[in-house]
């Protein structure tokens, strides 16, 4: 009798105790995701598809942890590719949800990955934020620098991240990349497992192979030619347009009649971003003038408005008060227009050594020699106030007497899903006099 009980009892607790199920691990690593088409609607899914066979995603707007056929929706890989040692697939998702979260696991003939989940983007004015940066090493300091900078982006739980280029130091070393795939998706997943869409630019240490974005991100390209690397981004109805173009390339010809007329069709964007590696007009005089690029690209950008410009290379932090270009009156072809101008933010240093800055112009805002990244707080309209931009610049490393990296991201709290406008406790926000740790644009400046 006892006996029979025994078993009533261990069945009762097999069906109601929540004896968990367990899962083995599908046969992929790297896991990252890229906007590379519409955010509200879409987001790839890339992967190292290790050894099996067969993966699929299942993925839907309610979470079903591993339990695999539980989840509403699926998609087969859109898209193989086997570069250096990696076998990539990626999976295009489309007919999302706008400023939804979807969960999702990839299931192959050994197991099941994990769950992880992402948000898509909103299709009307609403408020978000992102992480901007760019320059990460391979080894030594630089590596261990750019680690402490993957450490800050699920404190943060940006909307998305920006990478301004030069991912790896030649864009062509296999170990360089699977080196930093895998940080990425190990250092920069939340610990719910929420993952951060990349939105990807160009390096000059990737023009080695001018391809390379499309090959780890499924980046796309223009006339057909994936050498092209350059396209644009549009979210919550006419508030952003973001633009990635190509520092590596021939920035007339092609690239600046595809400019000319993405600008136009966006003019009527609230805020429109321009991401390219190469500044104008660099901070250290460690790096010579953009002159080319000033000349196809400066007077576009005013003629139609462009808000942010944000660019990288130096391996130093700067923000200028906003500028057109003046090749008459201007220093270094530019003067200061708090009205009419745009912005510039860069100028990379995510994880490289940072330079001395001794190039600081008439127009600088602000500048400092450290790791760093620019956290955006992008605000809509509202009865009350204007659409705004707020930027802070995240200290996230620095150099002691030994030239070995600091962690500035240690202690650092994370923020939660509900609370991401908050400024978490020990963040190291770059600040100077009069203007403190927050950069609003527009810009108005009290303190004239």
């Amino acid at each position: 009798m006892k006996k029979g009980i025994l078993i009533i009892f261990t069945a009762i607790a097999v069906i109601f105790g929540g004896c968990k199920q367990e899962f083995t691990p599908a046969s992929l690593d790297k896991i990252r995701l890229a906007w590379n088409d519409n955010p509200e609607t879409t987001v790839t899914i890339g992967w190292d598809q290790l050894g099996a066979e067969n993966p699929v995603v299942y993925y839907d707007t309610k979470d079903h942890g591993q339990s695999w056929k539980k989840y509403g929706q699926s998609q087969n890989p859109t898209r193989e590719v086997s570069h250096l040692t990696m076998n990539t697939r990626f999976c295009d998702l489309s007919g999302l949800l706008p400023n939804t979260s979807y969960y999702f696991v990839i299931k192959d003939s050994e197991g099941v990955s994990d769950r992880f989940w992402f948000k898509t983007a909103p299709d009307k004015p609403t408020p978000f934020t992102c992480i901007m940066g760019g320059d990460t090493k391979c080894k030594d300091e630089a590596l261990i620098a750019g680690r402490f900078t993957k450490r800050m982006v699920p404190i943060l739980r940006p909307l998305f991240v920006l990478f301004n280029g030069d991912f790896t130091h030649d864009g062509i070393t296999a170990e360089h990349w699977e080196q930093w795939l895998t940080d990425w998706f190990e250092l920069t997943r939340a610990e719910d497992g929420r993952l951060f869409p990349i939105v990807a630019v160009m390096g000059n240490h990737e023009n080695r192979d001018l391809e390379v974005l499309n090959k780890v991100f499924n980046t796309p390209y223009q006339f057909e030619n994936p050498e092209n690397i350059y396209y644009s981004l549009s979210f919550g109805g006419d508030f952003i347009h973001i633009i990635s173009l190509n520092s590596e390339i021939e920035l007339g010809g092609e690239q600046r009649q595809w400019l000319e007329e993405d600008l136009k069709k966006s003019e009527n964007y609230i805020f429109k971003f321009a991401a390219c590696h190469k500044p104008f007009r660099p901070h250290t005089s460690r790096k010579s003038e953009r002159i080319t690029q000033y000349q196809q690209w400066a007077y576009l950008f005013h003629e139609h408005g462009l808000d942010i410009y944000l660019d990288a290379d130096s391996h130093i932090s700067k923000i200028t008060f906003p500028v057109k270009p003046d090749s008459i009156n201007g220093y270094e072809g530019f003067v200061r227009d708090d009205i009419n101008g745009t912005m510039h933010l860069g100028e990379g240093s995510w994880g490289a050594t940072p330079r001395a800055v001794d190039d600081d112009k008439p127009w600088t805002l602000r500048s400092g020699s450290f790791n760093q990244v620019k956290w955006l707080q992008v605000f809509p309209e509202t009865e009350t106030a204007e659409a705004r931009i707020d930027i802070r610049t995240v200290i996230t490393a620095t150099r002691d007497s030994l030239d070995q990296p600091v962690s500035h991201v240690e202690g650092v709290s994370a923020l939660s899903e509900e609370d991401v406008f908050a400024v978490p406790e020990g963040i190291d926000l770059f600040s100077t006099e009069p203007y403190g740790n927050v950069i609003t644009y527009p810009f108005v400046d009290n303190n004239k």
